[in-house]
């Protein structure tokens, strides 16, 4: 399971953060390069998230209707270390398809609006 992180330079505080809830793999895209916007989202990525303080309007929108088309979550947040675990904590919450939350529960893999067991959808 990969997760795409799109801006910013250094992201090592974030690798470390999504790699402890359970996504192996990590793709980073700087933004800085102008091929950028002709890359396509990697198979098999889970999560999407946008470091808008370090991102052009033009690859945000390209990655956001990517990801809107392949019906991925995405994150928007600036590079800040409490504002993304904020956010991840509130998507994990919610429920996303093999990603374990601080509880160690698992969501739904078989629910397609990826909805935790129990709740109402």
């Amino acid at each position: 399971m990969t997760t795409l992180i799109v801006g910013g330079d250094y992201i090592k505080p974030l690798e470390k953060i999504i790699a402890d809830r359970g996504l192996s793999r990590i793709e980073h895209w700087t933004g800085r390069k102008a091929g950028d916007l002709k890359k396509s989202v990697p198979k098999g990525t889970r999560l999407v998230v946008l470091l808008y303080d370090y991102l052009n309007h033009g690859l945000a929108k390209k990655v956001r209707n990517d990801a809107d088309r392949l019906g991925l979550p995405v994150i928007y947040c600036r590079r800040s270390m409490v504002e993304f675990c904020a956010k991840l904590d509130d998507l994990l919450e919610s429920g996303v398809t093999g990603v374990k939350c601080g509880g160690g529960r698992e969501v739904c893999g078989s629910c397609p609006l990826n909805v935790r067991p129990g709740t109402r959808h």
